[in-house]
C-alpha cells in the first residue's frame, strides 16, 4: 500500500464533510464513553476492595480452625509465637496485627450495647486498618496498658459516651468466668459503616487478661501484603508449613468476604454489557456511513472497474477508507476519554444522586463518590475492540462494491 493511494482514501472520506463528521462523533462519543466507564469501574472496585481489607479482614486472616466460621471466643490458637516467627520472616508482608476477640455488653451510667470488642496492638492495628485514621474524638489507644477503650460514633450516641466517660466491659472468659472491668473512653471514630455501631477496640493486654488467655494466645491474626497478587501464593506456602496438626486456618479477603466478590463480578457483568450496547451503535453508525458512501460512489465504482482497476482494489480501497474514518473518530474519543476521566479525577464522580439510600455491602457502606483515574490499557482495549468491529462491518459493504459490474455500476445514475 503505497502514500499515493493512503492520500486518495483520506480524500475520498472527506467528499461528503457532514456525513464524515457524523460518523467521527459517534464513534468518538462511543468510545469517550467506553474509555471513561472502564476507568471509572476499575477505580470504584478498587475503592470498594482497599475499604474492605482496610476495615474488615486485611488482605489474609489466621486463625484457630473453626473461628471464622462460629466467631466463637472459645476457639482461639494457644500459642501463636511460631505463627508470629514465620510471618515476621517474609519479606513480601507490610503489616500484620494479633485479635483477641470477645463479644460484649458495653454499660454506661446512660444505657447499654453489645458489640464486638477486639484487643489489639494499637501500633500493628494502626497500620493494618484504617480505624486509627477516622478518629473524630480523642486518639487510637492514646494509653492502650490503662484500661482505655476506642469506640464508633453511634455506640458513643448510644452510650452518650465521650471522651473520658466510664463504661463497664462485661463478657464470658474462655474458662467460664465472668469478665467484668472498667474502661475509659480515649478515642471515637466514625467510618460510616456498621462499625460504628458494633466494634470496639482495647489493649491487646486487657483483652487477654478480661478472657483469661495467656500471653501468646489471639483468636486472628490480620495480614497486610505489600502486593495484593501475591495473596494466593502467600496463603500456599503457610498452608503448607502450618498443615499437619496444627489447627489453624488461613483465609484470603476474597474468601471472608464472597459477597463483596460477587457484587465485584455483577458490576463487571454489567459493564460488559453495557459495552457491547455501545460496540452495537458504534458499528451501527460505521456500517451505516459506508453503505450511504457505496450507494453515493456506485457510479465512480464503475468507472474505475471499466478502466482496468481490479476488484481487490476497490474493496480494499473501501476498507481502507473505513479504517481511517475509524481511527480517527478512535482518537478524538480517547482524548476526550482522558479529559473527561482527568477532570472527575480531580472533582470526584459522586453516583449519590441515583439514590437516596447508601450503598450497604457486608455491613459497609460503600463510597458513592470515586475519582477515576487514566488507565491505558483500558483505551488499549477499547481502540483495539473498535478497530477490529470497524474491519468487520466493513467487509461485506466492500465486497458488495467489489461485485458490482461496470455496466450495472454505471446504469446505476
Amino acid at each position: 500500500m503505497n502514500t499515493y493511494f493512503l492520500k486518495l482514501c483520506w480524500k475520498n472520506i472527506w467528499r461528503n464533510k457532514r456525513r464524515t463528521f457524523i460518523t467521527i462523533n459517534a464513534i468518538g462519543l462511543g468510545v469517550m464513553a467506553l474509555v471513561f466507564l472502564r476507568n471509572y469501574y476499575d477505580t470504584f472496585h478498587e475503592q470498594v476492595i482497599h475499604n474492605v481489607i482496610r476495615y474488615h479482614s486485611g488482605h489474609l486472616a489466621i486463625s484457630a480452625q473453626g473461628f471464622e466460621k462460629n466467631n466463637s471466643t472459645q476457639i482461639f490458637i494457644k500459642d501463636g509465637s511460631a505463627v508470629n516467627q514465620w510471618i515476621q520472616s517474609r519479606s513480601d508482608v507490610e503489616a500484620h496485627s494479633e485479635r483477641v476477640v470477645l463479644s460484649a455488653m458495653l454499660s454506661s451510667a446512660r444505657g447499654s450495647s453489645n458489640l464486638w470488642v477486639m484487643g489489639v496492638n494499637s501500633k500493628n492495628e494502626a497500620r493494618v486498618t484504617a480505624f486509627s485514621q477516622k478518629m473524630i474524638k480523642g486518639e487510637f489507644l492514646i494509653a492502650p496498658k490503662s484500661h482505655s477503650i476506642v469506640i464508633g460514633s453511634k455506640t458513643a450516641e448510644t452510650l452518650s459516651a465521650d471522651i473520658g466517660s466510664k463504661l463497664v466491659v462485661l463478657t464470658q472468659g474462655v474458662d467460664g468466668s465472668v469478665g467484668n472491668e472498667l474502661f475509659f473512653v480515649s478515642g471515637i471514630f466514625e467510618t460510616e459503616s456498621d462499625a460504628d455501631k458494633s466494634v470496639g477496640f482495647i489493649s491487646l493486654e486487657d483483652a487477654r487478661s478480661i478472657l483469661s488467655l495467656g500471653e501468646q494466645s489471639f483468636h486472628q491474626i490480620a495480614v497486610i501484603l505489600k502486593q495484593e497478587e501475591k495473596t494466593a501464593g502467600f496463603k500456599e506456602l503457610f498452608e503448607k508449613g502450618f498443615s499437619v496438626g496444627s489447627q489453624i486456618e488461613i483465609f484470603s479477603w476474597k474468601e471472608l468476604q464472597r459477597p463483596v466478590v460477587a457484587m465485584i463480578e455483577l458490576d463487571r457483568a454489567v459493564n460488559r454489557l453495557l459495552m457491547i450496547l455501545i460496540l452495537c451503535v458504534a458499528a451501527l453508525g460505521i456500517a451505516n456511513s459506508i453503505l450511504m458512501s457505496i450507494m453515493e460512489r456506485t457510479r465512480e465504482f464503475g468507472v474505475m472497474l471499466a478502466i482496468g482497476t481490479a476488484r481487490d482494489e476497490v474493496i480494499k480501497m473501501v476498507v481502507v477508507e473505513t479504517m481511517l474514518l475509524t481511527l480517527v473518530g478512535v482518537l478524538v474519543g480517547n482524548v476526550f476519554g482522558w479529559f473527561v476521566t482527568g477532570f472527575f479525577n480531580q472533582i470526584g464522580f459522586d453516583l449519590r444522586w441515583l439514590t437516596s439510600k447508601d450503598f450497604v455491602i457486608q455491613g459497609a457502606v460503600v463510597q458513592t463518590i470515586s475519582y477515576p483515574t487514566v488507565r491505558l490499557y483500558n483505551s488499549w482495549v477499547v481502540t483495539s475492540v473498535i478497530l477490529c468491529l470497524a474491519l468487520l462491518v466493513s467487509y461485506f459493504p466492500a465486497k458488495h462494491a467489489g461485485n458490482l459490474t461496470p455496466m450495472k455500476a454505471l446504469r446505476s445514475h
